[in-house]
């Protein structure tokens, strides 16, 4: 039985046992294929595929597969970003803003790919992109994602597409599982989390 969560006031009116009860009644329609999920981010944020070599520090990241890395998304347009963005992300990234200013930071490189790594970084660190990291353990539904820099609702509207394969699909439970060496709490606390974002865009 979900018990519901009582540790930040925000969430204690939510009910849990009744987004679990329509979650089971509809998980079948709530596990999307990793196209749909790609198909879904590009029409919503107008979002642009480039190669994961492009994003190169990736393959140190512990967080996703590497190798199951198999899409990765820009999200450039100004006027998006600042409907994307909370007032909280945009204060932090003006304070980056100020402080690259402030320090008169230069960032030297070697060569052209060198060169858009470093103005990719600044670029995520400064609000005038977000790129969108996503891997496939199965090759079949999306395991695994990363935002770069930074936002809540991209990552909540991405959660809510790919959480449904981690809880009605056994097989990619156990793989994510092992995967991130997840807890029994840590599991259950992401269900709870994946509840909240069905809710949150009316999936429920």
């Amino acid at each position: 039985m979900i018990k519901a969560c009582n540790e930040l006031e925000e969430y204690q009116s939510m009910d849990y046992e009744m987004l679990h009860h329509k979650f089971k009644n509809r998980r079948q329609r709530l596990v999307f294929s990793k196209e749909i999920v790609v198909e879904r981010l590009a029409r919503r944020y107008q979002a642009v595929e480039i190669d994961k070599g492009k994003i190169t520090d990736l393959i140190n990241d512990d967080q996703l597969v590497y190798d199951y890395i198999f899409c990765c998304l820009k999200i450039d347009d100004p006027r998006l970003l600042q409907k994307i963005f909370t007032s909280q992300e945009q204060a932090d990234f003006q304070w980056e803003i100020n402080d690259n200013l402030h320090r008169n930071r230069t960032y030297p490189f070697k060569g052209e790919k060198e060169a858009a790594y470093i103005q990719l970084i600044l670029d995520e660190m400064e609000g005038r992109r977000i790129d969108i990291v996503l891997e496939s353990l199965d090759g079949e539904h999306v395991t695994g994602f990363l935002v770069r820099n930074q936002s809540e609702e991209v990552g909540s509207y991405i959660w809510s597409l790919t959480g449904g394969a981690h809880f009605a699909n056994e097989k990619v439970k156990k793989m994510v599982i092992q995967a991130r060496q997840l807890t029994d709490e840590e599991y259950q606390s992401s269900y709870m989390d994946y509840l909240e974002e069905l809710q949150r865009w009316n999936l429920v």
